[in-house]
């Protein structure tokens, strides 16, 4: 990794201070709303990404291959922690 000097370092921790700053000072409602964005275009992204590889698949095979592709994401990041109950009743 190559050497940064003193002035940069130092321009590089004010505007890393500045975000957090402007992070903390933004209401819970709009950080919410701004996570459901960014995993809305996530979503646009992979259809789009599914489509190009996958040019002959109607729109409902493209869901189940997104449905399959959250499912191994959510199994990797559970570790395998946890298991499907099905559905529970009210």
């Amino acid at each position: 990794m190559p050497q940064v000097d003193a002035q940069t370092k130092a321009l590089q921790d004010a505007i890393f201070l500045s975000k957090v700053a402007r992070a903390r000072r933004t209401p819970m409602s709009e950080k919410l709303a701004t996570g459901a964005h960014l995993f809305d275009e996530g979503m646009q992204q992979m259809r789009a990404a599914i489509r190009s590889d996958n040019p002959s698949f109607t729109a409902e095979q493209v869901e189940r291959e997104v449905t399959r592709r959250l499912k191994i994401r959510r199994l990797l990041d559970e570790g395998n922690l946890y298991r499907d109950a099905g559905v529970l009743d009210e």
